[in-house]
């Protein structure tokens, strides 16, 4: 081969052969070279496919040649040439069995708009030619297992795409280029999953990589494409998109009930969908709202339909709910107006506490798949994140009560003093009359505090005896023991009234709780 280039250049730069016999030469050579190599396959396998892969290397960079040196053919006849090349070699790959000519056709096609791109070719041209190449890639997809085929050609078009997007689109080609978009997707999806569900082969690796990155791509591309023009439709077309993937997650589960990887991958990535879809729509504390209703979904669903998989996922939206719940619905932007129990962080709160109690429930009782003694560890961690919300709810409540009261005093020094005055010097001036309204303020919250931890853990002992749950009752005790903790350090600092009150209330609690150990100490025998 490289003494017949030798020999070509020379008669090249010799003027020995002309432009259009160059051209000649070169597709006659490519042809021969595939005609040698099928020639020879039925002896030599892997030497045929090499002789045939250089044949049509040939023929890629012959019309390559005619186009962009000669000028003998236009942009639109190289492609369909190319394309024709492309066809060529995945027909030969498909009759002989093996993927090498099929992933050399369709690497060189993908390499045909690098190398005969200009300023005439329009972006219609472009998707048009990826989508009937990836059309084709789809076909194979039906009959061969060939996944590197389809990786290549998913990372070709996506290659494309991006490069393109990044240097030529602009707003007014929004729908013709999503339309394209849409259509790279779909067939990327299909190809994913089409030999698992038409043939009930299980799924590998690299089909559910295939299947990852197809859904995340498109995802994001829409994202990029549509937020600017459309930002209010943006999340309706992702629960859309959620929707499209429990549809097809619904038929491959019909078709190929065996292969449990890909029947809890799919509505995986809907979910996944689903949970995106609620920060771009809603706003505020209602995406919070939003997560903790789907976590609570979830889990019920994974419950009734014995999916193990279901029910992590519910824990994983709850663990997002409950983060943003913490971060950012935790705050009162205008104390002045708080109102304890009816305002917006209470309600929140109780519903991450409905939510924790329902996964935990559903957690315990499901009956299908997974580890029994996995499942009931996670139900009581629920359980006690559940108690843990409930008890830190109401201290906050309170808490939040006192700083108002405070904030009280403060602004009443404030207007009885010059207003020009900081507050600190304002408080100052004050004197003893004020110190003593802030300790009282104090006094009672921590007072309040104890009383209310006390209470809390008189009905968890309640309802561990009432429903023998071994859970609730050391839930009770390990609460009463920190509060007597509390009331022993707070006592000291507490006025002679609250510090009374503080005493003889924890004091009857605790005897009340002991005597329901003394008389109940048959029901102690529980396991959970």
């Amino acid at each position: 081969m490289l003494g017949v280039s030798f020999f070509l250049k020379w008669s090249f730069d010799n003027d020995l052969i002309g432009p259009l016999g160059r051209v000649l030469l070169g597709f006659l050579g490519g042809a021969a070279m595939v005609g040698i190599g099928q020639f020879l396959r039925k002896k030599y396998l892997v030497y045929s496919d090499i002789v045939t892969g250089g044949g049509i290397a040939v023929l890629y960079l012959t019309i390559f040649a005619a186009y962009a040196f000669y000028g003998f053919v236009g942009m639109p006849i190289a492609m369909v040439l190319m394309l024709a090349v492309t066809a060529l070699a995945v027909t030969l790959s498909v009759i002989g069995g093996t993927a090498h000519l099929a992933v050399l056709g369709v690497l060189g096609g993908l390499l045909t708009p690098f190398l005969i791109r200009g300023a005439e070719m329009s972006y219609l041209t472009l998707f048009s030619y990826l989508l009937v190449l990836d059309l084709g890639i789809l076909g194979l997809a039906i009959f061969k297992k060939w996944n590197g085929l389809n990786i290549l050609g998913f990372v070709g078009t996506a290659l494309h795409f991006s490069v393109w997007l990044g240097a030529f689109y602009r707003e007014e080609m929004l729908w013709p280029v999503f339309f394209f978009l849409t259509a790279f997707f779909l067939v990327y999806l299909i190809a994913g999953i089409i030999h698992n569900v038409l043939w009930g082969k299980n799924s590998t690796g690299v089909e559910l990589a295939l299947v990852t990155l197809n859904a995340a791509a498109y995802g994001i591309m829409s994202y990029l494409l549509l937020y600017g023009t459309y930002r209010h439709n943006v999340g309706i077309f992702m629960f859309a998109l959620s929707l499209l993937y429990f549809a097809v997650a619904y038929v491959a589960y019909r078709m190929n009930k065996a292969d449990t990887v890909l029947n809890t991958y799919l509505p995986g990535i809907a979910i996944i969908f689903f949970t995106l879809a609620i920060p771009v729509y809603f706003d505020g504390s209602a995406i919070t709202l939003a997560w903790l209703l789907e976590a609570a979904l979830l889990a019920a669903t994974g419950s009734l339909s014995r999916r193990h998989a279901m029910n992590a996922l519910s824990v994983g939206v709850y663990a997002v709910g409950l983060t943003r719940l913490l971060m950012f619905d935790m705050r009162i932007d205008d104390l002045a107006s708080f109102t304890p129990i009816l305002n917006e962080r209470f309600m929140l709160t109780v519903a991450a506490v409905v939510t924790a109690y329902v996964i935990g429930y559903m957690l315990k009782r499901h009956l299908g798949e997974g580890d029994e003694d996995g499942r009931k560890q996670a139900a009581a961690a629920f359980f006690i994140i559940a108690n843990v919300l409930s008890l830190s709810m109401l201290t906050v409540e309170i808490n939040t009560h006192a700083e108002k009261s405070l904030l009280s005093v403060r602004r009443d020094e404030q207007s009885a003093y010059d207003r020009s005055l900081p507050v600190g010097v304002v408080f100052e001036a004050r004197g003893t009359q004020d110190v003593a309204k802030v300790r009282s303020i104090q006094n009672r919250r921590n007072t309040l505090v104890s009383i209310t931890w006390a209470l809390y853990a008189t009905v968890l002992s309640a309802f561990g005896f009432a429903f023998r749950r071994r859970l609730l009752r050391l839930l009770g005790l390990i609460l009463l023991f920190i509060t007597a903790f509390k009331v022993l350090v707070d006592v000291w600092q507490l006025g002679e009234l609250y510090r009374i009150i503080s005493s003889i209330s924890f004091g009857v609690i605790a005897l009340l709780v002991s005597f329901a150990y003394a008389k109940w100490k048959d029901r102690l025998k529980e396991v959970f």
